[in-house]
């Protein structure tokens, strides 16, 4: 089955302005900025794919080639097989653009107005765009504000007015940049549900999602791409970085007793190297929980709990510890 996304060494660089010193000396030699640098990735169809990396990490590049806004300087890029430097006409018709940006709405027309106004931008038919425009109303949630001007609308409401627009075509495939940039918690959840419910197992569309959220990235995305200075890094079902990148096994312990005793045991019996203290605030209590490393594959968890217990300490829970996001990125970077 064709993927819904591909590329294949894909490079892009921006020229550099240069100084009067650097035009007098070396008139004719290019000066650029590499933003991508032979970028290979395949999205399948209608899952939810997330480019995650830090600001300037090309993450923004890389969706604007795939939307035809901005050309590669090398390599290629296929969205449902159509090539973005020969077929930008099918592509845009395709894709759906969703950005965090209040301006690109005009303020003093209502939610309705603006959606007709993009609607005649995308040579949709009268009847058939208010068709639409009633559609993705619905599916946002928008129907008792989208005759209210827009200035007058929540962060959220703009966001989801965003993704309206996009929507206005029935595009196969939404490319999202930072879509929850800005928001309130609670809205952030809403809105994160909507994509993964309605947009991807409801409309069942195709989703890249560009964003330096660790939690949004590990909340929504089957797959992730992570992107750090124009390179990719690493592109794996999380669960599978998660295999890739681990070296320990971690455990956390709930031990009963008072802290003084417990670490005076703890570190009488040859643990410290193994065992760290959590955070206060993850204090019981009934004691401290504390996490225990131990390297996989060489030791095994039965025989040190084993251990504890007959220094004297009680164990009342015992779980293992998952690699988070956060520590996946910044291992994924070093």
């Amino acid at each position: 089955m064709p993927y819904a996304i591909e590329t294949i060494s894909l490079t892009k660089r921006f020229p550099q302005l240069k100084g009067y010193r650097e035009l007098l000396l070396h008139p004719l030699r290019r000066k650029e900025i590499t933003a991508l640098e032979n970028i290979n990735i395949q999205v399948r169809k209608g899952e939810i794919f997330g480019l995650l990396g830090p600001n300037g990490a090309g993450k923004t590049t890389l969706i604007k080639i795939l939307c035809t806004l901005v050309l590669p300087t090398k390599g290629s890029a296929f969205v449902n097989g159509y090539d973005v430097t020969r077929d930008g006409k099918q592509i845009r018709e395709n894709i759906g653009y969703v950005i965090n940006e209040e301006r690109s709405f005009y303020w003093r027309l209502t939610g309705r107005q603006n959606l007709r106004f993009f609607a005649k931008l995308n040579n949709l038919p009268a009847r058939q765009a208010e068709q639409r425009i009633k559609e993705v109303v619905g599916l946002t949630g928008l129907e008792d504000y989208v005759d209210n001007v827009f200035q007058d609308y929540s962060t959220g409401m703009k966001q989801k007015l965003a993704i309206a627009r996009g929507m206005l075509t029935d595009p196969q495939i939404l490319l999202l940049d930072e879509p929850t940039r800005s928001l309130d918690p609670v809205t952030t959840h809403n809105l994160r549900r909507f994509i993964k419910e309605v947009i991807v197992s409801g409309e069942k569309k195709t989703v890249i999602i560009a964003t330096n959220n660790m939690q949004e990235a590990e909340e929504l995305c089957d797959r992730i791409a992570i992107i750090e200075k124009g390179k990719l890094k690493i592109c794996e079902l999380l669960e599978d970085i998660k295999i890739i990148l681990k070296e320990k096994d971690r455990y956390v312990l709930k031990l009963r007793g008072p802290f003084e005793y417990l670490h005076q045991k703890l570190y009488c019996h040859n643990f410290s190297s193994k065992i760290v203290r959590l955070s206060p605030e993850s204090s019981s209590n009934n004691g401290p929980l504390y996490r225990l490393e131990i390297n996989a594959g060489r030791e095994d968890i039965s025989e040190i709990v084993e251990r504890i217990v007959m220094s004297g300490i009680k164990v009342e829970t015992c779980y293992p510890e998952e690699l988070t996001l956060d520590e996946i990125f910044a291992r994924t970077i070093e």
